[in-house]
């Protein structure tokens, strides 16, 4: 019996012999990098977990990881924690791991992360808490997931939330600025509609005394009166017209800003004929020769495209070259990608609408400026005019969310081309 109990003990001391160089080569892997481990104490016994081969690239990955990564005891312990969470922290790692993770949490955020974790015990949460660190507050956004049965711990994923609450609050600011813009735009639109009601009465009916009274005094004693008085009235007359001209404009290019409008499925072909009807005898008195292909039928405002077209066909008639019959072009087709310049095909369904004359023409350098308000490639004493036309026009094209480009070429004409988008 005692010989027996002898070969026991042999044996129980070569399987601790055994285990103690097991650990001891385990404890020189872990020495030399080979193998990764950490400690987590339970029932007041520590326990070594370690991890291999696969395990420890992925332990490898997490050290690399763009977001925190730690494991947390039952207790909420923090028994491992890589890089980023830490230097996050800004402090040490032995200040980190060992430590409670409540231990970092911003007191209103503590009631929060407590049901979180709770609930992770039992399989995995989520949520946005506040961390809080020598006196300065981290938002966080969480994802807590139990590390059951493998280990007793749970890991935690830690999305630094910082820069996305910057941007949230510079949002809501652009947000309130813009607020704030729209009720300023709302009161000027209030005022400009205060100003167009005066512009379309008030200031209107003093011009029309002024020439009424200016002709009468002509009509009666312009036999008695010296030249000179008799063209100082003429210029009076003149410059009130001109004047009355530029409201009526002005109350044009105001009216396309409005939003109350009813947008009609019209025939183009229809609008131009009303057109022609209306400006017949300005067409008949110069002569002026119209070709109109086939035009498309749209969703317009047909008020506003009988103006644009009017003012486009006007605008051929006063730019004529001396001695030549206006010849007006108006062609449709589809336009394609390269002229919209996009490569979106559901974006390439518009109509493009050329308007050609034989004019005058104008320097290319100008196409842009001749849809600016009041601007005038030519002395009033040339050609009359408020400088509001084509400015109206493209107001209008806007409207209809298009756009509208000329091209001229002196002596030679000009052309106005019109993109709309189709039914």
């Amino acid at each position: 019996m005692a010989a027996k109990s002898t070969e026991e003990l042999l044996l129980k001391i070569e399987e601790l012999e055994n285990s103690l160089a097991e650990s001891e080569q385990l404890i020189e892997a872990i020495k030399a990098g080979e193998v990764d481990a950490f400690a987590v104490n339970s029932n007041d016994k520590a326990e070594v977990y370690t991890l291999q081969s696969g395990d420890y690239a992925y332990r490898v990955l997490i050290e690399k990881f763009g977001e925190g990564a730690l494991n947390l005891t039952e207790d909420g312990l923090i028994v491992y924690t890589n890089t980023y969470f830490y230097e996050l922290l800004n402090l040490a790692y032995e200040n980190v791991v060992g430590s409670f993770f409540t231990d970092f949490i911003d007191e209103g955020s503590k009631k929060t992360f407590t049901n979180l974790f709770q609930k992770s015990l039992k399989g995995s949460s989520k949520g946005e808490i506040n961390l809080y660190v020598n006196e300065k507050i981290i938002p966080v956004y969480i994802s807590l997931t139990s590390l059951q049965p493998k280990l007793a711990t749970v890991g935690v994923i830690i999305t630094d939330l910082s820069e996305k609450k910057k941007n949230e609050e510079i949002i809501l600011k652009y947000q309130q600025d813009l607020e704030l813009k729209n009720l300023e735009l709302l009161q000027s639109n209030n005022e400009l509609a205060s100003f167009t009601y005066i512009a379309s009465h008030d200031l209107q009916e003093p011009l029309r005394k002024i020439q009424t009274f200016s002709n009468r005094i002509l009509d009666k004693e312009d036999g008695n009166f010296p030249a000179n008085i008799s063209d100082y009235f003429q210029r009076i007359i003149s410059a009130s017209e001109r004047m009355q001209n530029l409201i009526v404009g002005l109350l044009n290019y105001s009216r396309t800003n409005t939003a109350e409008v009813i947008y009609t499925p019209t025939s183009l072909n229809s609008i131009i004929d009303e057109v022609k009807t209306n400006l017949s005898e300005l067409l008949e008195e110069h002569q002026v020769s119209m070709e109109i292909s086939a035009l498309p039928v749209l969703n317009i405002v047909p008020l506003q495209f009988n103006q644009l077209f009017s003012n486009i066909i006007l605008n051929a008639i006063k730019y004529k070259k001396q001695n030549t019959k206006p010849v007006i072009k108006i062609t449709a087709v589809m336009a394609d990608a390269a002229e919209l310049q996009t490569n979106n095909t559901a974006a390439c369904n518009y109509w493009k609408i050329k308007i050609s004359d034989n004019g005058i023409g104008f320097e290319q350098q100008y196409a842009d400026k001749i849809f600016e308000l009041f601007q005038r490639l030519h002395g009033r004493n040339e050609y009359e005019g408020t400088g509001l036309g084509l400015a109206i026009c493209r107001k209008i094209v806007q409207n209809h969310h298009g756009f509208i480009k000329a091209e001229g070429k002196p002596d030679v004409g000009a052309t106005f081309i019109i993109y709309l988008p189709s039914l």
